[in-house]
């Protein structure tokens, strides 16, 4: 999982929308969990984990505040994440 939050610094071209993620971000940041989750979860669980995580930080960051979070340390990153993961973890069929 530390790996998501690691290649949230990548640079992407920043979406003009500042209430959700740019489609890119989306699928990078779904991508990257589901490669680091289906590991240690299973296919069929991380699906449902990195939908869950990627939809509730696409409601709460746009582009430029995971940018922001991607600069910070990987305590801070973590903790800025968390309430997603928390979440997901709990209710395994969560949107």
């Amino acid at each position: 999982m530390r790996k998501i939050f690691l290649i949230l610094t990548i640079g992407f071209f920043i979406s003009g929308n500042t209430f959700a993620l740019s489609p890119e971000y989306e699928k990078e940041i779904y991508n990257n969990c589901y490669q680091d989750a289906k590991l240690s979860l299973g296919a069929k669980r991380a699906k449902q984990y990195c939908t869950c995580t990627t939809t509730m930080l696409d409601n709460k960051y746009s582009d430029e505040d995971i940018l922001n979070i991607g600069q910070k340390s990987e305590a801070e990153q973590l903790q800025a994440f968390a309430f997603a993961s928390n979440h997901c973890n709990k209710n395994a069929n969560a949107p």
